[in-house]
């Protein structure tokens, strides 16, 4: 499944932080240059200061859960999963929209909190800020995210069985002699390095992420390719435009700008 796949994630608290800095000053900036929902009507001598309160409003939570999403992520050997990012977003966004709701009881207009409150201004102003926010925190964390590549440790001689779409569509191997997978459509192709020295190649009805799901000691260095790092014998290019040479492939394997580090940091570690 699609939600399944991994994905690039920003782990730096230095970047987490920027990102609630720019998403703040944002908002903030609307709120105080646009005054949207009738903001221009509300009177205080502090109006300004005021709604700069917002700013911890939204960097509060982004914070918070950013220790949590830490713990999730080393969990999961340092993978993160589309499934992951869409909670994530959609829990802090919640978290923020009732923050900012309890902000302007207490502090804007000095009125008591209820459930029905907290609904109404969900709908008429938590709502109508997402189109807004939600893009651009996309973005931001995308922008700042980085692959992290940490191998499982394998039975290189346990033996593997992959299992396609189709009944008793599967293929057997052990890891030692998978080589690299690549995606077409609804279809994947396995390549494995048999005893014989020959690659030979089998198609299953699936998808990468399915595959990634059931050989998850595969690295991924592209949306359509997964390959056995033990195969790679040179890495080209560079973030913008790279690609690796796999022994017995004769064709070069592209590598996305996402996955260029974080492969070649692997590849210089590895003995």
């Amino acid at each position: 499944m699609q939600l399944n796949r991994n994905i690039s994630y920003t782990y730096s608290w230095r970047y987490t932080a920027l990102i609630s800095v720019i998403l703040s000053a944002f908002i903030i900036a609307i709120l105080i240059l646009l005054q949207p929902f009738d903001t221009y009507q509300y009177n205080s001598h502090y109006k300004t200061v005021k709604l700069l309160g917002y700013s911890l409003v939204i960097a509060t939570p982004i914070l918070l859960f950013h220790a949590l999403e830490n713990y999730w992520f080393l969990k999961d050997n340092k993978r993160w999963r589309l499934s992951k990012e869409i909670i994530t977003i959609s829990t802090v966004f919640i978290t923020i929209s009732v923050f900012a709701y309890m902000y302007n009881s207490y502090v804007i207009n000095s009125t008591p909190i209820s459930w029905q409150g907290a609904i109404n201004w969900s709908l008429s102003f938590g709502l109508p800020f997402a189109p807004l926010f939600i893009p651009m925190w996309i973005y931001l964390r995308f922008r700042f995210s980085k692959v992290t590549i940490t191998p499982e440790s394998n039975d290189t001689e346990t033996l593997i069985t992959i299992k396609g779409n189709n009944n008793d569509e599967q293929v057997q191997f052990v890891w030692s002699e998978f080589v690299m997978a690549k995606s077409q459509s609804n279809y994947i192709d396995i390549f494995l390095f048999t005893k014989q020295g020959t690659i030979q190649k089998h198609v299953l009805r699936s998808t990468l992420s399915g595959l990634v799901d059931q050989l998850p000691m595969a690295t991924q260095v592209h949306r359509s390719f997964l390959v056995n790092t033990d195969y790679i014998t040179t890495l080209h290019g560079n973030t913008r435009k790279g690609s690796v040479v796999l022994s017995s492939i004769s064709t070069e394997i592209p590598v996305s700008p996402k996955h260029f580090t974080a492969l070649k940091n692997h590849l210089q570690s590895r003995p």
